[in-house]
């Protein structure tokens, strides 16, 4: 993920939030597995957890509903697409001179990182709850746990041992100042 500065995004909390959570511990590794492995919606997952870091509380089946909604053509149509070009050109073989289609597959990274910086402002304005500054952060980790377990089972996604500790790692990220063992504890919400 990048941050880079660019005139035509505008400001986004949530893209910001995503920024510095993708570059903590494994939270990198954990969203491509839980992507590539699961079939997971990373910028869902990661709606889950700023909505609940920023004090909006637990995403419910009616928030999911309508960011799902929201950007399901532009996720499918678009982000999934620009990944697949991306991803057919890391196999690609023949004649094509290699650095020249690497250079073509790091220009594709970044236009698929606009699409789903473009999806993220999409899944913010789907949220319709204020945020509450004063919350507690064990409250905010408990509600980002509870909201990953809803997406989870309306995607169909199983909770094995590595979906969880991947969620793990993703929470980790998520809320930083909070020790591992309160991290580790939240593990049994992301089963309802």
């Amino acid at each position: 993920m990048d941050n880079r500065d660019d005139p035509g995004f505008p400001d986004c909390a949530f893209w910001d939030f995503s920024v510095a959570v993708h570059a903590r511990g494994r939270v990198a590794d954990a969203c491509l597995a839980l992507q590539d492995r699961d079939g997971a919606r990373v910028n869902l997952l990661l709606l889950c957890c700023w909505a609940a870091a920023s004090g909006r509380g637990a995403l419910d089946d009616a928030a999911l509903t309508r960011a799902m909604a929201a950007t399901d053509a532009w996720h499918g149509d678009v982000v999934m697409r620009l990944r697949a070009a991306r991803r057919a050109l890391r196999a690609a073989s023949g004649s094509a001179p290699r650095a020249t289609v690497e250079a073509l597959r790091r220009r594709l990274l970044g236009v698929e990182l606009d699409g789903e910086r473009i999806e993220q402002a999409m899944l913010a304005a789907t949220l319709t709850t204020r945020p509450d500054v004063a919350r507690p952060l064990e409250t905010r980790l408990d509600d980002a746990a509870i909201a990953l377990g809803r997406y989870l089972g309306r995607a169909g996604i199983a909770l094995g041992r590595r979906v969880r500790d991947d969620l793990a790692a993703l929470l980790g990220g998520a809320f930083p100042e909070l020790p591992e063992a309160e991290i580790a504890a939240r593990r049994r919400f992301i089963s309802e």
